[in-house]
């Protein structure tokens, strides 16, 4: 993850699908493509609290090494903070700790025990 620009940054999330117990030759994976034309079904109903999916693509590759020609299906996801979810997770409760940290201050100094409870 890049995190130069926590909290309003953007991810890319992938999962690969690889084989390589079996070559090209034993197992040919693809992608299936329905009556819209798209391999992936349903990513507009998904919902996560902290993030927001922006966008899916698929990738399917052929990787070749000496012992023969394997097919690689790639899912990329791109994922965008949701910054109100780090307000209210991050921002606020350390707000209000700070905020309560300061009530001590208008404590009277001779009352030790309710300074040290606090």
């Amino acid at each position: 993850m890049d995190l130069h620009n926590y909290p309003l940054d953007v991810q890319n999330c992938t999962v690969e699908l690889k084989n390589y117990g079996y070559t090209t030759k034993d197992v040919d994976m693809m992608w299936k493509n329905n009556s819209d034309g798209g391999a992936v079904q349903g990513v507009e109903n998904i919902t996560l609290p902290q993030f927001e999916i922006k966008g899916h693509k698929t990738l399917t590759t052929l990787e070749e090494l000496a012992t023969g020609k394997y097919k690689r299906l790639s899912l990329c996801f791109k994922l965008e903070r949701n910054i109100g979810y780090f307000i209210f997770q991050t921002y606020l409760p350390s707000i209000l700790i700070v905020m309560l940290s300061w009530v001590s201050f208008w404590i009277n100094h001779e009352a030790t025990s309710a300074r040290v409870a606090l």
